[in-house]
């Protein structure tokens, strides 16, 4: 595969936010498969290009896997000297191959195109989101909200439409519509979901008439534990931006595993 198209697989994959590996050949000596060449390693295994083939190029892969998972790019160099190797090769040489992460960027999933919603998505862009908004209100009521997102679906019902809607493991999910009962419709959707993170707007007396809704429809206290509502951090505020504030600073907190404390502390 030529330079050409692996630049348009590396851009198809960014679109998509799909994680991916280059590995590019830097220096080689004596007798080895090639002494230049590139290819792409998705976060699946499956790869664009090549590097060589055989055991070497198998090695590569499993390391562009592993930098990938934990976002590390690194050099990393192959004896092809003798059976003892980490190859098993005797070609007689070495090879140095430049291992670049692209870690796919999370996807946030607003459902709600009002004030907050509107202040949350270009503030998560920011800082690295895909975003992806959900409402079921007319369009030209929120048509200044909806360009603010990478993608926007509208829908009718939030129960019965977003299970259908394919989306990926680990993704964000913020809970912002205009009414508590969309709010415990859209709740009981995205916990269908895989998530990393589920968020709720709401006074507590809010929540939890969502939560004992949600009980008596057959939702458990285990799974509803999960859910972080009233959402966001308490750093005080009550403009849609300085909600949308806390509420990207608490997902930061359980995208990098942190506590959320000061600093200082």
């Amino acid at each position: 595969m030529d330079e050409k198209a692996l630049l348009s697989k590396q851009l198809e994959a960014q679109e998509q936010g799909r994680g991916y590996a280059t590995v590019t050949i830097v220096e080689s000596d004596g007798s080895t498969p090639r002494s230049n060449g590139k290819m792409l390693v998705y976060e699946d295994g499956s790869t664009e290009g090549t590097v060589g083939g055989g055991a070497m190029e198998r090695m590569a892969v499993k390391d562009a896997m592993e930098y990938l998972r934990v976002g590390k790019s690194a050099l990393r160099t192959y004896d092809l000297t003798s059976p003892a190797s980490e190859t098993g090769m005797t070609c007689g040489g070495h090879m140095t191959v430049w291992i670049e992460a692209f870690s796919a960027k999370p996807l946030l999933v607003v459902c709600g195109a009002g004030h907050v919603g509107g202040a949350l998505l270009p503030l998560a862009r920011t800082v690295g989101f895909r975003t992806m908004l959900f409402d079921n209100r007319d369009l030209e009521l929120i048509q200044d909200k909806t360009e603010l997102a990478d993608v926007f679906v509208p829908i009718k019902d939030y129960e019965k439409d977003l299970p259908k809607i394919d989306l990926p493991e680990g993704a964000f999910y913020v809970i912002v519509t205009f009414g508590h009962h969309f709010d415990a419709e859209a709740l009981k959707a995205v916990l269908k979901k895989n998530g990393a993170y589920v968020g709720m707007i709401g006074s507590r007396k809010k929540v939890q008439a969502v939560y004992d809704r949600l009980k008596g429809e057959g939702v458990s206290e285990q799974v509803l534990s999960t859910v972080y509502s009233p959402i966001g951090l308490d750093i005080g505020g009550e403009t849609p931006e300085e909600i949308a504030v806390s509420i990207l600073a608490e997902m930061l907190m359980v995208k990098n595993g942190r506590t959320g404390k000061p600093m200082k502390q």
